[in-house]
């Protein structure tokens, strides 16, 4: 049996006031999902456990059965998908270009990642790649808009604060060394400190800005770094859970973790009938849907287990607007249709469900990502009913899966595809999840 797993990325949320005290999963109209959960086994997942207000890259991360090793770092994942020669062990670090200012000899961010046309970034790109380190060897890298990668070697630590405040009210501090760190720490934050002063350095006077600022714009005036990371590579997803495995998503950090866990990446900017979709957002459910039509022919064509994911239910929510965001999840809700049609028709795939975080729609200047538990759906020949109804944060913490965290999705998964190995059972010199005849 096969496996298609879709995340809609934020798509969990807290009752919002503005809806009635509903979440915008209850106060959408979405029939087709809701008629697939009404088949479904159905419960609450904590990505991480209680509480944790996870980024989507950590929540992933454990959703897909790699909890067991520390994670790498987003910047580490995203020096892969762009492709760029590192080796294990290097350190990466995100640089995003900034528009800040100076109050009370404080500087603050005004705009982060900075407004600009690729034109002006690739022009501020050929000046920031001219960096010439002091200490540590260090590769300035565009990897596309107001986003850049520092390269450093392995000899550089990540034990280092972010220069980014992420919230507007904080000022920009210095990259420090965290607590009981090395001096590989101290060496490290003196290296990305020089950078970001020379950057300012710069950027000030930067063709750019100057042109910028006779148009009346904002300046791009400013780096921040975040996300220290070390390249690290692991067991690939086939050793883990046996499956062949594909992501069909957008994005550097999508193409970076299929190349981390040696699965295949199908990039939807690159499908012929998608060229008219520019993201997630500009037509939810023709994108998803699309996504979807690209899984199932990966796995009709020999593949195992295919994930599928939108980024549109949590962009809607950091625009602070419950309202748009449950029309994304009615225009969402168009692609299960396809699914429902084919869970009705086919026996061989099992589909899951759920969320990688909770996003807040409600607006609040100090909440990105929060804590309570998303739902999840599996459903299939194999799979319980339960008498879940519908498909959203509150109706599936009555389902018969109860509550799991990410760590127990992927046993689950294969559980549900006949695929786990029986536990007794000693028939092969590895120790695996499954079965190794399938």
């Amino acid at each position: 049996m096969k496996a298609i797993l879709v995340i809609l990325d934020g798509i969990a949320d807290r009752s919002q006031g503005i809806l009635g005290m509903r979440t915008p999963l209850q106060a959408a109209q979405t029939p087709n999902i809701d008629r697939i959960a009404q088949t479904a086994s159905c419960g609450i997942m904590y990505p991480l456990f209680p509480g944790a207000c996870a980024g989507s890259d950590l929540a992933h991360w454990h959703i897909l059965g790699y909890g067991e090793f520390p994670y790498p770092g987003r910047s580490a994942i995203e020096a892969l998908g762009a492709e760029l020669r590192v080796h294990e062990g290097d350190v990466v670090i995100r640089l995003n270009l900034a528009t800040t200012m100076i109050d009370r000899n404080e500087r603050y961010v005004q705009i982060s990642p900075a407004y600009l046309a690729e034109e002006e970034a690739l022009r501020i790109a050929e000046s920031l790649e001219e960096y010439k380190p002091e200490k540590l060897r260090a590769e300035i890298k565009h990897i596309g808009g107001p986003f850049f990668l520092m390269l450093l070697p392995k000899e550089a630590s990540t034990y280092v604060t972010d220069s980014d405040p992420l919230y507007f009210r904080f000022p920009v501090k210095e990259v420090t060394p965290l607590e009981k760190s090395g001096k590989e720490a101290g060496v490290t934050a003196f290296e990305v400190n020089r950078f970001i002063r020379w950057s300012a350095a710069i950027l000030e006077d930067h063709p750019v800005n100057r042109t910028r600022l006779e148009k009346g714009m904002t300046p791009v005036n400013y780096v921040l770094a975040k996300w220290a990371s070390r390249i690290t590579f692991f067991p690939s997803f086939k050793e883990m859970w046996g499956f062949d495995a594909l992501i069909a998503a957008r994005g550097i950090f999508y193409a970076g973790l299929t190349r981390c866990l040696g699965m295949l990446f199908e990039n939807a900017d690159n499908f012929p009938e998608a060229a008219h979709l520019k993201s997630d957002s500009a037509s939810p459910g023709e994108d998803l849907s699309l996504k979807i039509e690209h899984a199932l022919r990966f796995l009709d064509a020999g593949g195992d287990f295919a994930v599928v994911h939108t980024k549109a239910p949590d962009e809607a929510s950091h625009g602070g607007r419950p309202k748009m965001k449950v029309r994304i999840c009615e225009e969402i809700d168009k692609a299960f249709l396809l699914l429902s049609e084919q869970l009705s028709k086919r026996e061989d795939i099992l589909l899951a469900v759920t969320s990688n975080h909770t996003t807040p729609s409600g607006g609040s200047e100090w909440t990105v990502h929060s804590g309570e538990p998303v739902p999840l759906m599996i459903a299939g020949s194999t799979a319980r009913t339960d008498d879940v109804l519908s498909f959203n944060e509150i109706s599936c913490a009555r389902g018969c899966l109860g509550q799991i965290y990410g760590k127990d999705f992927m046993p689950l998964i294969l559980n549900f595809t006949d695929r786990a190995r029986l536990l007794n059972s000693r028939t092969s010199p590895q120790v695996r999840p499954y079965r190794e005849n399938i």
